[in-house]
């Protein structure tokens, strides 16, 4: 091989390994650029539906335990006319006391459901309706409206982790004081 036949041959390898180098680049920017799936909120959706309707189902067993199972570790609890519990510890005698309730008949439906872009989280609401034996041996009743936010656990599963009601009829207005003689 001449000297100017192996230049020429080095030459074209270094072309050979800078085009391919390019492509390369190339491939890697491309790669990098490119948008991962979409979540699947229509799942998401149905995934908390069924949790939801899940919950309402295990409140009939009117055990704490059973309706506890459907917020996460840290979940926000937010009564009306009571002051904010934060984690299943905090909401376990609250929701015992509830369901221990003379009579007691609870349901909610959700109106709406929407989820996140990220597909890890989302919110309902909804009204609810709910029935009990009063102290007086009479049915009470009461109807509202509801609010859930959701989050999606490393397990796959819906965790409700923010849960708050409140009722649409108007206050009982405070007992008057007893007059003084």
């Amino acid at each position: 091989m001449t000297k100017a036949g192996g230049v020429k041959a080095i030459s074209y390898v270094w072309m050979y390994l800078a085009s391919l180098i390019v492509g390369m680049m190339i491939l890697s920017a491309a790669a990098c650029n490119s948008q991962p799936a979409a979540p699947d909120t229509a799942a998401a959706e149905a995934a908390i539906r069924k949790a939801d309707a899940d919950w309402v189902k295990a409140v009939q067993s009117k055990k704490a335990e059973d309706w506890v199972a459907f917020y996460s570790e840290d979940a926000v609890v937010l009564p009306p006319n009571d002051k904010t519990m934060t984690g299943k510890e905090a909401v376990r005698q609250p929701i015992a006391d509830m369901l221990a309730t003379p009579g007691l008949v609870l349901t909610w439906e959700p109106t709406r459901v929407e989820i996140a872009k990220s597909g890890d989280l989302g919110y309902l609401y909804g009204t609810y309706q709910e029935s009990w034996t009063g102290p007086d041996g009479k049915p009470a009743t009461d109807h509202g409206k509801m609010v859930e936010i959701w989050k999606k656990q490393a397990d796959g599963s819906w965790k409700c982790i923010v849960d708050t009601w409140s009722s649409d009829l108007p206050p009982t207005p405070p007992a008057a004081p007893a007059a003084k003689g």
